[in-house]
């Protein structure tokens, strides 16, 4: 009896080794698959037809959002560019690229992010700029996969997510052309 289960947890451990060793193998070939833009500007909409693309957008140019609504903010765009890079850096976001344009008064941000436990990585858009008519800024949002027709949702429960922080954020309450 007990050579059977050294026997068992040998081919147990074997098992666990492999499976392991394909999960390092698919997991560094995503990365090396996976395309690497970095994009300096918002993109108006999402591709067409895409399943692996959410998008949030005061224009009307929202995309598979299931009535996600853009944050409407008061706060500077600047503030809210400094909350937005915050919370992407505490969890495994990294900003690629970062833009302010003075005179629109507009942030513009470009994370990439993984998923959970394959990485694939995602990229996420966010423009802040000041509502036409009004003190308060917008923001809008897009976050798409690199890789694969479909994204099992992580897209929409990744914007779901920074809506529902954004909303419940205590923001200082200063015009959206205040500069911190």
């Amino acid at each position: 009896m007990i050579k059977i289960r050294k026997i068992l947890r040998k081919r147990v451990k074997i098992i666990f080794l492999r499976l392991f060793a394909l999960w390092v193998v698919v997991v560094l070939s995503i990365q090396v698959v996976a395309p690497n833009p970095i994009v300096k500007e918002m993109p108006e909409n999402c591709p067409e037809n895409s399943r692996n693309c959410v998008r949030v957008d005061y224009d009307g140019s929202s995309y598979r959002y299931n009535n996600l609504e853009p944050p409407v903010i008061s706060a500077s765009t600047s503030e809210i560019n400094q909350v937005i890079t915050t919370w992407f850096s505490d969890s495994r976001g990294k900003i690629l690229f970062s833009s302010v344009d003075e005179n629109n008064r507009s942030h513009f941000l470009h994370i990439k992010e993984y998923t959970d436990f394959f990485f694939f990585p995602d990229d996420i858009y966010v423009n802040s700029s000041c509502l036409e008519n009004s003190n308060q800024s917008v923001v809008t949002l897009q976050s798409q996969s690199r890789l694969g027709n479909g994204d099992l949702g992580v897209n929409f429960e990744r914007l779901s997510e920074l809506i529902s922080y954004l909303n419940n954020y205590s923001w200082s309450g200063n015009d959206c052309n205040f500069d911190n």
